[in-house]
């Protein structure tokens, strides 16, 4: 096991029994292709055992002798499952992947009610946001979701094709929530990326926050150390790609810029990439090239996304500093004027000079300007950008 007890700070699973590779068990009837179906053992739920269901496979370069290939670990969103094609998407890309389904579902067509069927052996399903916070922590959902996940891991990692040093994480909206979770628990990931969730949910303004303001004091503080991202950040030891659009309706830009850099303070590499016009969706959510380039990066030696230092003012304008190496093709300085309803923010865009000498991009700040971030592509069209700053 590595990390330090001073890195696994006390949280409510037993470490010692997660990072076991789980008992598994096949469920050929849903196999299709290279993507191979089973159940593995997932955290006992009144007092009874459960299974969660999963897709995984490996790409063909796994069949090569001697050669081992990177792994990713994939955690849908709500309204989601175990989605196969997303586990083949990765395995195209030459990783071993796997989905698992967060709730006890099969991974069939929903009803009239908009549900999927459960199988015999499903835990918690999710109460909303938090609902079942009065109950014991070892029967909510974000329990047993974050479990589920690390036991992924733990199978994955056991295959004997999968270089453990080589596997990263992805997840979507409450699988990005997931992921922020997972990343300060689970330190052999060798890298994290969520897309959409994001930590600071209490200070929402939308029904996260509407949750926690609804509970009780002592329980909306509880369920804060137990379940906010925030917490487990700062014991996060990997990078981490933070992927958003500009105007989701679920996770707001100031919470998720926050949590990019409560991140950041740990690991310089980490970075954001902020998608405009980027919707709300596993679909829309796996179709960023920057997951894919950041993964690679990491893994496989690949060009790497441009790598910034955090933004600084020097009088009116803005300096961000990027590292040696990286490619420029242009730069923007994006800013809001009334950031008084954060799902609703209209970003205005600016010139920003691109000095390649000095390897910085500077751009004067509007007068008028509330809150602004400098956004950057590099020859491949890949984007990253700085950290919102406020004025």
């Amino acid at each position: 096991m590595s990390g330090s007890n001073e890195q696994r700070q006390p949280h409510p699973w037993n470490w010692e029994e997660l990072e076991q590779a789980p008992q598994v068990y096949p469920a050929p009837e849903f196999d299709e292709g290279n993507v191979k179906a089973i159940y593995y053992d997932g955290m006992p739920y009144g007092g009874k055992p459960t299974r969660v269901f999963a897709y995984y496979a490996l790409p063909d370069a796994a069949s090569e002798e001697g050669g081992l290939v990177p792994a990713m670990v994939l955690v849908h969103g709500g309204g989601g499952t175990a989605f196969k094609e997303w586990v083949e998407l990765w395995r195209q890309r030459g990783y071993a992947a796997i989905a698992m389904d967060l709730e006890g579902h099969l991974p069939l067509a929903k009803d009239s009610e908009g549900r999927r069927p459960q199988h015999d052996w499903s835990g918690p399903a999710r109460q909303g946001e938090f609902g079942d916070y009065a109950l014991p922590v070892e029967e909510q959902w974000m329990y047993h979701a974050v479990a589920a996940v690390i036991r992924a891991h733990s199978f994955i990692r056991s295959i004997e094709q999968v270089d453990r040093g080589r596997i990263g994480i992805n997840g979507f909206s409450w699988g990005g929530i997931v992921t922020g979770i997972v990343s300060g628990v689970d330190d052999r990931f060798m890298f994290s990326i969520p897309v959409y969730g994001c930590g600071y949910l209490y200070e929402s303004m939308n029904r996260f926050g509407e949750a926690f303001r609804r509970m009780p004091q002592e329980d909306a503080e509880r369920i804060k150390r137990l379940w906010d991202p925030s917490v487990y950040l700062p014991r996060a030891t990997k990078p981490m790609l933070w992927v958003n659009g500009d105007q989701d309706q679920h996770f707001s830009l100031d919470l998720f810029s926050r949590s990019y850099e409560k991140m950041r303070s740990r690991r310089k590499e980490s970075l954001l990439s902020i998608q405009f016009g980027l919707g709300h969706s596993h679909v829309m959510g796996w179709k960023p090239q920057e997951i894919y380039a950041f993964a690679d990066q990491m893994t496989k030696g690949a060009e790497p996304l441009i790598h910034t230092d955090d933004p600084v003012e020097e009088g009116s304008e803005t300096v961000v500093r990027y590292a040696q190496g990286s490619a420029v093709k242009k730069a923007e300085l994006r800013y809001a004027v009334d950031t008084s309803d954060w799902f609703a923010v209209q970003w205005l865009t600016a010139d920003a000079r691109i000095l390649e000498e000095a390897r910085e991009i500077r751009a004067v700040i509007p007068a008028n300007a509330k809150a602004y971030f400098i956004r950057i592509a590099d020859e491949r069209e890949y984007v990253v950008c700085s950290a919102i700053r406020y004025r």
